[in-house]
């Protein structure tokens, strides 16, 4: 079983739909896999998966003790042999610290082959839970910049497995200071990239009706070799 991080260094880059995506893609390559939303006050991954009205426990009710992780976990219209744990839609977790992930995910782990988890607020411990953490950010310098400062957070606390998503990249990128193409992003950053995801209408009505990307898109095949490196295989860059 391996543990997937998906986060990123501001709210507005995409991660959630990145994360979903992702785990429908390995899910399509025949691994089992259970999305984790790992949030409080603000839930998005039901509505992207289409399990909102399936929904009935989420991740609130499990840190409190008043649902098992199972009981929560509901199927993801998105890919077969994926199902989600949702995100609470109150603040209950702001108090909970790395250990209540912990135990959730090694009471999942013997169940699932990828645990693709979104949202999470890294401390030193629970980085350590994970195979891979999947940095994203948009090309914009502010984005750019907070995801800097949040990989070298991450690289010294260890993390292991620390790759970036450029996402949302439109066909012409407007010119930033100091960042002139997408190997200056890379070096402010200091990771491994792993996807460049086009900006894509089919992209947001797919996620915004809780659909399965189309087949023939740009798209889906970019989340396919990302699934596919994160799997330990070479996979090249589809860059528009």
């Amino acid at each position: 079983m391996k543990l997937v991080a998906v986060t990123s260094g501001k709210g507005g880059t995409g991660s959630s739909c990145v994360a979903a995506y992702t785990a429908q893609a390995l899910a399509k390559s025949g691994f089992s896999v259970l999305l984790v939303e790992w949030s409080s006050g603000f839930r998005a991954l039901d509505l992207i998966c289409g399990a909102s009205t399936r929904t009935v426990y989420d991740m609130g009710d499990v840190v409190a003790g008043r649902a098992a992780p199972e009981d929560a976990i509901v199927k993801s219209d998105l890919a077969l042999g994926m199902h989600l744990l949702p995100g609470a839609l109150d603040s209950s977790l702001n108090s909970f610290s790395g250990l209540s992930l912990k135990g959730i995910l090694n009471s999942m782990k013997w169940s699932y082959d990828f645990i693709v988890v979104d949202g999470i607020g890294f401390c030193r411990d629970d980085i350590r839970l994970f195979n891979s953490v999947i940095l994203v950010t948009t090309p914009d310098c502010l984005s750019v910049r907070a995801c800097a400062m949040k990989s070298a957070e991450l690289l010294a606390a260890k993390a292991k497995g620390v790759r970036l998503i450029i996402n949302r990249v439109p066909p012409k990128v407007m010119p930033m200071q100091g960042i002139r193409d997408f190997d200056d992003i890379i070096d402010q950053i200091g990771v491994q990239l792993i996807g460049v995801i086009p900006e894509s209408p089919k992209l947001q009505v797919s996620s915004n009706n809780s659909q399965p990307l189309d087949e023939d898109s740009l798209t889906i095949k970019v989340f396919d070799n990302i699934a596919a490196r994160l799997n330990g295989k070479t996979r090249p860059l589809l860059v528009r």
